[in-house]
C-alpha cells in the first residue's frame, strides 16, 4: 500500500468528519473529500459522494457534476461523462464556474470545439463588474482565466482574434524554474517572476513519457512545497508570481514542431513563452473562491489555499 494512498485515505476520512464540524460547507467538503477518494482509486466512495453534492444543487453541485464527468472519462465510461456534462448544460447553473470546470476538462481531452462551446458559455456568464475587472486587474482577474482559455482555444482551432480575446492580457518578465533562482532574484527587490509547472493531472502522465524529469509520479508533495515556496517569495516581497502550466500534449506538440528536445531545459523554456503567449498563464495566488492554480478543480481555499498548509 503506497504512502499516497494512505495520505489520501486519511484526508478524505478526515474531511467527511469535519462534515459535522462545518455544516454550512458541506457542499465544498464532500466535493474535497470525493477528489481524494478519487485520488485513491476508491471511486464509488468518490461516486457517491458527488452524487450527494449534484443533489445539493447550485454551484457546488455543478462543480461535482464535471468532477463526476472528469471520473467517468478516466474509468473509460466515456457515454457516461458525456452524459453527465450534457446533464449540466440543461440544468443552466447561474454561476460561471462548473462551464469553466468543464470546458477545463474537455480541453485537456483535446476536444477543442466543445471546449471552445463551454469557454464561451463561462464568458458569457461573466457580470460587467467581472468584466471590468479584467481591464483593472488583468491576469488577477478570475474573469481574465476564463477570457486567456478561450482564446487559447480559438487560436489552436485556428480562428482569427475577436473582441473577447483583445482583453486578454500577455504576460510578461524573467523566467524561473528553480527555486534558488527565484529566491536569490527575489532578495534583490521586488519583482515579477514565473514558475513553469506540471498541473496536478499531468504529473503522473509526465513521469511516464519522461521520468527523467520527474522523479516520482505523485503530485501532492510537489504541489504542497510549491505552495509554500510561493507564499515565502511573496513575503521575501516578490510583487508577482505567475504560474505557467505546461502539459504533456503541449510540450510534445512544441517539441515536434520545432524538432527540439523536450528534456532539455531551453525548450521548456521556450514552450513556457508559448504558453503565457496564448493566455494560459495562472496568477498566484487566486481568490478563495477560484479554483486552485495546482489543477485539482478545487477552490483554492480548499486546496492549495488552506492557511494551514
Amino acid at each position: 500500500m503506497s504512502a499516497s494512498f494512505v495520505d489520501q485515505v486519511e484526508l478524505a476520512r478526515q474531511l467527511e468528519v469535519d462534515l459535522e464540524q462545518y455544516p454550512e460547507e458541506r457542499g465544498e467538503i464532500l466535493l474535497e473529500a470525493a477528489h481524494a477518494w478519487q485520488r485513491a482509486g476508491e471511486y464509488d466512495r468518490a461516486t457517491e459522494l458527488l452524487g450527494e453534492v449534484i443533489a445539493l444543487g447550485w454551484e457546488d453541485g455543478g462543480a461535482a457534476r464535471v468532477a463526476l464527468a472528469d471520473l467517468l472519462f478516466e474509468l473509460d465510461r466515456v457515454e457516461e461523462a458525456a452524459a453527465q456534462l450534457a446533464a449540466l448544460r440543461r440544468e443552466r447553473p447561474a454561476s460561471v464556474m462548473p462551464y469553466h470546470l468543464a470546458a477545463e476538462l474537455v480541453e485537456d481531452r483535446g476536444d477543442l470545439n466543445e471546449a471552445l462551446i463551454w469557454f464561451t458559455m463561462a464568458a458569457s456568464r461573466l457580470t460587467e463588474q467581472e468584466m471590468a475587472q479584467v481591464e483593472e486587474l488583468g491576469l488577477l482577474s478570475y474573469a481574465h482565466s476564463i477570457l486567456a482559455g478561450r482564446r487559447r482555444v480559438r487560436r489552436a482551432l485556428g480562428m482569427p482574434d475577436d473582441e473577447l480575446d483583445a482583453l486578454v492580457v500577455d504576460g510578461d518578465g524573467p523566467f524561473f524554474d528553480d527555486l534558488d533562482r527565484l529566491t536569490e532574484s527575489a532578495a534583490a527587490g521586488p519583482r515579477e517572476v514565473r514558475i513553469l509547472f506540471w498541473p496536478r493531472p499531468e504529473i503522473p502522465r509526465a513521469h511516464e513519457r519522461w521520468p527523467q524529469l520527474l522523479e516520482r509520479a505523485t503530485a501532492d508533495t510537489a504541489l504542497l512545497d510549491r505552495e509554500r515556496a510561493n507564499r515565502e517569495l511573496s513575503e521575501s516581497g516578490v510583487t508577482r508570481i505567475v504560474m505557467v502550466p505546461l502539459t504533456v500534449a503541449a510540450l510534445t506538440d512544441f517539441a515536434d514542431q520545432t524538432g527540439a528536445d523536450p528534456v532539455e531545459e531551453a525548450t521548456r523554456r521556450a514552450c513556457m513563452d508559448r504558453v503565457v503567449a496564448d493566455g494560459g498563464a495562472v496568477s498566484w495566488p487566486p481568490p478563495r473562491n477560484a479554483p486552485c492554480w495546482c489543477g485539482s478543480s478545487l477552490k483554492y481555499k480548499k486546496c492549495c489555499g488552506r492557511p494551514n498548509l
